[in-house]
């Protein structure tokens, strides 16, 4: 499945706020897709989430069909440092 990494500015400072928005999004993926992970910056509200998705454009409506913001959607492939290469 491809990958993809989805930056966003989202309104959250804390923990608690991002976790309760997750909470209520898991709810409304799509089937086929796949929210993997999440770095946060909360004092830039600057997000990173990591999601395995069939194409970008679909990830791209998925979000807006949810009023999810984001500022670019990335294709991504996963380097493991420690085996030394490429995933999938």
């Amino acid at each position: 499945m491809p990958r993809f990494v989805a930056e966003h500015k989202l309104p959250y400072s804390t923990e608690a706020e991002f976790s309760e928005f997750a909470k209520a999004m898991t709810s409304k993926i799509p089937a086929g897709f796949s929210w993997k992970q999440t770095y946060c910056d909360f004092s830039t509200h600057k997000f990173l989430c990591e999601w395995e998705a069939p194409s970008k454009e679909g990830l791209e409506e998925a979000m807006k069909a949810n009023s999810v913001p984001f500022d670019a959607i990335y294709s991504a492939k996963v380097f493991n440092v420690a085996k030394m290469g490429f995933e999938g």
